[in-house]
């Protein structure tokens, strides 16, 4: 799935009221989104949602 509040790319492993609980799908933290915030990921996403997941860090470090 992805979070399209930010790019995220991760697998559902719970859900808490109307909240996902998604982690990334190489590991890492659990973080919680909206159920009407996701979409599927597309097989290019999964193919490289690690990548994608080192640039979200990235990014989310140098600007948020």
């Amino acid at each position: 799935m992805v979070d399209t509040r930010t790019g995220r790319v991760g697998r559902v492993t719970g859900r808490r009221g109307t909240r996902l609980r998604l982690r990334a799908l190489n590991g890492g933290r659990v973080w919680e989104c909206p159920q009407d915030a996701v979409r599927a990921a597309t097989e290019w996403e999964q193919r490289n949602a690690d990548v994608l997941d080192a640039s979200w860090r990235f990014w989310r470090a140098a600007g948020m």
